[in-house]
């Protein structure tokens, strides 16, 4: 009788690996996808500042913004492969001097696992990065 009782229960912990198993694989691939966002945004936030700080000690309008576009895409990590899109505003345009500037990085960063990629509309992430500074 004990012995017809233990091969009814033998596939039981295989039942309950390929149940629990899919879960676990998502939260994993969650955490590691959350990370490399968080990670990235991170990064991102970083570049924007320093091209604003690159901006702020600027003599003409146009050096400037050069300068901003320079300084972000130097610091840009390997790993950003698509390009970033920089955008260099000021508030006061007739005497960019007087006022503050503006820069906003955004970035598509395509998904790390493919099991999270449902998560975004088309399969990337949107990141957008603003940073504001007085013009000194």
């Amino acid at each position: 009788m004990k012995q017809r009782l233990n091969r009814r229960e033998n596939g039981q912990s295989v039942v309950e690996l390929a149940l629990t198993l899919p879960l676990l694989i998502l939260l994993i691939c969650g955490m590691i996808e959350m990370g490399w966002l968080t990670s990235t945004r991170l990064v991102m936030d970083n570049i924007t500042r320093e091209g604003v700080r690159a901006g702020i000690i600027a003599t003409s309008a146009t050096d400037n913004t050069a300068d901003v576009v320079a300084r972000i895409t130097e610091m840009k990590p390997d790993y950003m492969t698509e390009a970033l899109s920089i955008t260099v505003t000021y508030s006061n345009p007739s005497n960019f001097r007087d006022g503050d500037i503006t820069v906003v990085t955004t970035y598509n960063l395509p998904t790390l696992t493919p099991f999270t990629s449902f998560l975004t509309e088309d399969g990337t992430f949107h990141l957008r990065s603003e940073c504001t500074m007085k013009m000194s």
